[in-house]
């Protein structure tokens, strides 16, 4: 069985359905003067022919539109900070689900985490799955590279741990693109999900992060933040909102790129207070147990795929089925490699569900490699998943506070299961 195409949403047409899914809009306002709320602007077109999907402009005075479940709470921009790339909301962060304490012996739900590596904002694939989760009251990671952020004329703002400045194994983005990602991650960010990193060159070569030093991995972090929290500078943009959290509080977990690196990675993040890693595999299902640096171990674990075991990431079974060739395949076989990838998530799902219970941990690109089959997938998964009884769709953030709220005997017995 394979899963219909599902519709792709622009901003605009996000919030024109949003009714249809239990979903409404809710406007970014600052405080004004005496605390009165005012209204932000909205982001302008970027020089040139607008992109696909672009905010069109609002009178003065109008809310400019952020995707939100409901209508309440409003997401408010408090006061800026540094140069006002960011402006952090003084409410929670909306759309938190309650945290429960199991009793002993008690059954968990079944958590499934989708994350996605890069989460750029190019074909608004960002509202897509924020939308699919929405409608089925669930959050979801974003690891944004936050290359994203830096357009591609400004490349040499980067500079890389043992590489010349503006160096990168993956695209830069273009003026229309990076506005559109950073928009769209405040969205993200306003309907409930987790925005942690992929870092930012994706250097898989000798040189790059698999050989990287504790000494590199700092290097790249403090990229990281300077392109994320000092993007208004970087870019000279003033028209668009800031993102409405601060990202060196909300940073609290990530994934590296090539799932490489891990061992040099965890004493620099474990110093900075992070609370997870998603970089590693295991072999079998298993609950996440804190490591010796007091990380939650977020690691996917291998599922049965065509008699062996595949780690449940887009990429890896492109390289089983197409090669490795982003745009292999037949019109048939990609009926096929569409049906097979769909079935191994979904079986992996009630093995979950039978078994110990361990959170399915999914690792995703926002890329439509083979036509797009992963993504269809994914979109329409989303929501398959998030209907089936006793499942929660939840972020890696959400699990850390879940697990963090167990009684250490209870969440014992499930780590042993």
């Amino acid at each position: 069985m394979t899963a219909d195409r599902p519709t792709r949403l622009d901003r605009r047409a996000f919030l024109a359905l949003a009714a249809g899914v239990g979903v409404s809009g809710c406007a970014v306002v600052r405080p004004g003067p005496a605390g009165a709320p005012t209204a932000s602007p909205p982001p302008a077109a970027s020089p040139g022919t607008p992109s696909p999907g672009s905010p069109s402009p609002t009178s003065p005075g109008t809310a400019s539109p952020s995707p939100s479940p409901t209508g309440t709470p409003r997401v408010r921009l408090g006061a800026p900070i540094g140069d006002g790339s960011q402006a952090p909301s003084p409410d929670p962060q909306p759309f938190q689900r309650p945290i429960t304490r199991l009793r002993p012996g008690e059954r968990p739900p079944q958590f499934v985490v989708f994350s996605w590596d890069g989460a750029s904002g190019n074909q608004d694939a960002i509202l897509d799955y924020v939308r699919a989760a929405r409608a089925v009251d669930g959050t979801q990671t974003m690891f944004l590279s936050a290359l994203y952020f830096l357009p591609k004329s400004k490349r040499t703002q980067y500079q890389p741990p043992r590489r010349p400045a503006g160096d990168s194994q993956i695209s830069f983005m273009s003026d229309a693109t990076v506005r559109r990602t950073i928009i769209d991650i405040s969205a993200a960010w306003a309907a409930g999900n987790e925005i942690g990193t992929h870092f930012c060159g994706h250097f898989s070569d000798p040189n790059g992060v698999p050989s990287w030093t504790s000494a590199d991995w700092e290097q790249e972090l403090s990229q990281v933040d300077k392109l994320v929290t000092t993007w208004r500078t970087i870019t000279g943009w003033t028209d668009i909102d800031p993102l409405p959290f601060d990202h060196r509080r909300e940073l609290v977990g990530g994934r590296t790129p090539e799932l490489a690196g891990r061992a040099t990675l965890l004493p620099v993040i474990a110093k900075r207070g992070w609370r997870y890693d998603s970089s590693g595999v295991r072999p079998r299902q298993a609950w996440p147990a804190k490591d010796r640096y007091g990380l939650y171990d977020m690691s996917m674990f291998q599922i049965p795929f065509r008699g062996g075991r595949i780690i449940p990431m887009d990429y890896n079974f492109l390289v089983v089925q197409a090669g490795g060739k982003t745009n292999g395949g037949s019109a048939s076989q990609r009926r096929t490699w569409k049906a097979e990838h769909a079935d191994a998530l979904r079986n992996a799902l009630q093995l979950c569900l039978r078994g110990n219970r361990a959170p399915l941990i999914l690792g995703n690109h926002m890329t439509p490699w083979v036509g797009g089959v992963y993504q269809e997938n994914l979109l329409a998964l989303m929501t398959e998943f998030g209907r089936t009884p006793e499942v929660q769709l939840v972020s890696h953030r959400w699990l850390c506070d879940w697990l963090d709220a167990q009684d250490p005997a209870v969440l014992q017995a499930l780590q042993k299961a």
